[in-house]
């Protein structure tokens, strides 16, 4: 089989055989959403256990499965730079796996690693659920949880045992161009890392001119990538984080680009929204790793009405009704309830340190009309199964 030229049929397959499994979690943010698109800017990201899985084993030929699609028998072409559909498909339903497959390719390719034939399945572990006959993400961040998963699989198949940190850069470059250049990358670091931690963008100025300039992936990967930082925090036995679910799908790439757009026109409106969001970061850091809970839920409060009014003064959706109903249930129970991620939809939270608390903003949400999701934080990051 010609090593720059082979078919790569993506099919539903029963079958398991001999395999290699993977699962990465998905993603939450519990603070400093926004402001974390500036390099410089700390978050406070969890990872959640909702996993993206991935199973990969060789084959004559390469096959891939996508269960959450059902796509089924779609022949692909490598030319050893790109896969190329030789029938009708959504490109939005591949992109990231056919992304994930590429530059995987490439990067072993690099490292004089042979790529051989394999058949890959990838499938969603509650990550969508259906409404009104419609399957809706939650948003969990499956997307860059099937990056990782698929790029540390399909390095493990090849014998290339990558750190997280490579993981993390691969999949980071995967998902950044997938996603159209927009993004902080801390969805990924969820995926490839697990916890909860303090995180920092990387330069993606920086990252766009090293691919621009031609530098190889191997040369990329190897680097020290300024601004980017991730620094595990720990997590006290009276945590609680619920997680209600607004019933609706928000875009996170076009919201950016709402947002890209106003700040253009309001630069100093931006700038001072954005120094608001990150200052109360920079407090909520040493606050929570000195355990002063009553400071950690008064500050994630006033995170909630920071989003807020940045949200009034863009113009962008970020606090949508159900989302604003959700922060308010949390904060009347005693704890701290907030927008999760851009916002638009998909998931709030509401931390406390009682299970009390706890029950009392899960009952009120269900009254609500809100949708409890049953998550956590997961510990691990991407693992062989």
């Amino acid at each position: 089989m010609s090593r720059l030229k082979q078919s790569l049929v993506l099919r539903v397959s029963g079958s398991k055989g001999d395999f290699m499994h993977v699962s990465a979690p998905g993603k939450l943010f519990v603070s400093g959403e926004w402001a974390i698109l500036e390099v410089g800017n700390p978050g406070i990201v969890a990872a959640v256990n909702k996993r993206v899985h991935a199973e990969i084993s060789q084959a004559e030929e390469f096959l891939v499965t996508i269960d959450d699609f059902g796509i089924k028998d779609l022949k692909l072409t490598w030319d050893g730079k790109v896969l190329s559909p030789e029938g009708e498909v959504n490109a939005g339903d591949i992109k990231f796996l056919k992304a994930s497959i590429e530059t995987v390719l490439r990067f072993l390719g690099e490292n004089s690693v042979e790529f051989k034939p394999f058949s890959i399945r990838t499938w969603g572990e509650d990550t969508q659920i259906e409404i009104g006959g419609q399957q809706k993400k939650i948003g969990f961040g499956s997307s860059a949880a099937t990056v990782v998963a698929v790029v540390k699989a399909v390095l493990d198949f090849h014998g290339y045992q990558a750190g997280k940190e490579e993981i993390y850069k691969l999949s980071a470059i995967v998902h950044y161009n997938a996603q159209g250049k927009v993004g902080s990358g801390f969805d990924v670091a969820a995926s490839t890392y697990g916890g909860l931690f303090v995180y920092k963008r990387f330069d993606a100025k920086w990252l766009v001119e090293q691919m621009e300039a031609g530098i190889s992936l191997k040369e990329i990967v190897s680097q020290e990538w300024p601004g980017f930082m991730v620094e595990p925090l720990e997590v006290s036995e009276d945590f609680r984080l619920d997680i209600g679910w607004t019933k609706e799908s928000a875009s996170t790439s076009a919201m950016i680009k709402q947002l890209n757009a106003w700040a253009a026109d309001n630069k100093e409106a931006y700038n001072q929204a954005f120094a608001g969001i990150a200052s109360l970061v920079g407090e909520l850091i040493p606050a929570w790793k000195e355990q002063n809970r009553e400071k950690v839920l008064d500050l994630l409060r006033k995170n909630e009405s920071l989003l807020q009014d940045l949200g009034q003064k863009s113009g962008v959706p970020i606090e949508t009704a159900d989302l604003k109903t959700l922060s308010e249930i949390a904060n009347r129970a005693g704890g701290a309830g907030k927008l999760s991620g851009a916002g638009g939809g998909d998931c709030g939270i509401a931390v406390s340190f009682s299970p009390e608390v706890s029950e009392k903003i899960k009952q009120a949400w269900k009254e609500a009309g809100l949708y409890l999701i049953d998550a956590t934080i997961d510990r691990e990051g991407v693992k062989a199964e």
